[in-house]
């Protein structure tokens, strides 16, 4: 899978390992002197093992200090925002971006002759779905990484316990967190504001969460019976119920 990645000489695959490897890192490693540098050291050779440097397009061979795909990206992103401006509650519609990059580029002088991707996950989300669209977006994200740390948390906390922790449930809880950080890292040079990752990682997040309060796996010292009475939030780790 890794080598995949590699092949698709992708920035945002790139990162997505990079955040994936750093994660699992600071579970196991416990110096931070030694993660460091073991991690500069591997996201060197998966650079250059990806061989992003000799790309045609964003690599060593493009002239000037800022590349064509690069350029690409900014003029893509600014034409993101406008088309947000001019349509601030709903935006210009999912999978719209492509149909109004014309018009938006050649207003701005930056039309190369074919439509382009946003390749932002953040400014797909602003530009197809307003700035109305991209709060809630950002709400669905922010408080799906809360929550699936705290699963993680929870588990960790059963296991100190020496509760029985089926594998597979932990290894899950375990995923969540490296799922969303590798996203929002991915993502960020890639579009996937309206593809399947973030919305897999939401219901796993919201199952593994379901499972540890069935387990009775309690949240910030609760007992199952407050924890399934104190609604969603409370299952999920992100609210303590009061009292």
């Amino acid at each position: 899978m890794v080598w995949a990645i590699l092949c698709t000489q992708s920035r945002g695959g790139l990162l997505g390992i990079v955040a994936i490897m750093g994660l699992f890192g600071l579970r196991v490693i416990k110096s931070k002197v030694v993660l460091i540098s073991i991690g500069v050291v591997g996201a060197m050779g998966l650079f250059a093992a990806a061989g992003i440097s000799s790309r045609s397009s964003g690599g060593a061979g493009e002239a000037g200090l800022v590349d064509e795909s690069a350029q690409g990206r900014f003029n893509a992103w600014e034409c993101a925002f406008w088309m947000a401006v001019d349509h601030p509650l709903f935006g210009v519609g999912i999978e719209n971006f492509r149909l109004n990059y014309y018009t938006y580029s050649s207003m701005l002088g930056t039309f190369e002759g074919i439509a382009k991707a946003v390749h932002s996950t953040w400014f797909a989300a602003l530009s197809e779905g307003g700035f109305l669209g991209f709060w809630l977006f950002m709400m669905v994200t922010v408080g799906t990484v809360k929550a699936s740390f705290k699963v993680l948390k929870r588990m960790d906390l059963a296991v100190a316990r020496g509760m029985v922790v089926p594998p597979a449930a932990f290894a899950m809880a375990a995923a969540m967190p490296a799922g969303m950080l590798s996203f929002i890292a991915s993502g960020s040079f890639l579009t996937q504001a309206f593809t399947w990752p973030l919305y897999i990682n939401v219901a796993l997040t919201v199952a593994v969460a379901h499972y540890a309060t069935t387990l009775g796996i309690d949240v910030d010292g609760q007992t199952p019976e407050q924890v399934k009475a104190g609604g969603w939030k409370v299952r999920l780790g992100l609210k303590a119920k009061p009292g």
